[in-house]
């Protein structure tokens, strides 16, 4: 599947041999892959036959937003992350209470969008860009005069549910999320299906002077 260059996130393989005719192989995939063949998490099959062998593969595949649905997913993040400021929340071993909600900028879209897109072209996941700038050169290069700033990144995530979720799990990113001295963020991410992950996010943080 990695030769043929399909991206997937879950998949199974069956084989039936000797089976000739439609009832029989059915036949054959219920006794044997029954648990495959109800798995509902797999959404795409492919079939080859050779005299009387077939070999199945389903799959889950790798499925991301698109440049298009950037301004789409930016809004989904934005609210489900001002969602989990609005309650108190534990961080690791940190208590945070409830804090207001923050605003998105579009320049803090571009900052986020450079590492996002250095990420995604050079496979990588780290603070640190290839040039060796961090969230605060990268903001203050794109125009953005901050007083704090702060930023989450992640790999591999397909929505923007994923994302958020995964940065609530980890505890300094989630006390990020709920940091009461950020009152604007940006988020973007980057697509490159060559790349180890997939898909690279940045989310940043920043409070301007």
């Amino acid at each position: 599947m990695e030769r043929g260059d399909y991206r997937f996130t879950n998949s199974a393989s069956m084989h039936v041999e000797g089976a000739t005719d439609r009832k029989a192989i059915l036949d054959v995939l219920r006794a044997n892959y029954c648990e495959t063949i109800t798995d509902a998490t797999l959404k795409e099959i492919g079939v080859y036959q050779k005299r009387d062998g077939i070999w199945i593969v389903a799959a889950t595949p790798f499925v991301t937003p698109g440049v298009k649905d950037a301004a789409q997913v930016s809004k989904e993040v934005l609210s489900l992350v001002n969602a989990a400021r609005g309650k108190a929340r534990k961080c690791g071993r940190k208590q945070f209470a409830s804090v207001p909600p923050l605003t998105l900028s579009a320049v803090l879209n571009r900052a986020a969008l450079i590492h996002s897109q250095d990420m995604a072209s050079k496979s990588f996941l780290e603070h640190r860009g290839s040039d060796g700038s961090m969230v605060g050169e990268r903001a203050a290069r794109v125009g953005y005069k901050w007083r704090t700033v702060g930023e989450n990144v992640a790999d591999g995530a397909q929505t923007a549910e994923t994302v958020v979720q995964l940065w609530l799990k980890s505890p300094g990113h989630c006390a990020n999320i709920m940091t009461a001295g950020f009152t604007e963020m940006g988020i973007a991410f980057a697509v490159d299906r060559k790349s180890d992950a997939g898909i690279y996010w940045t989310q940043v943080f920043a409070a301007p002077r």
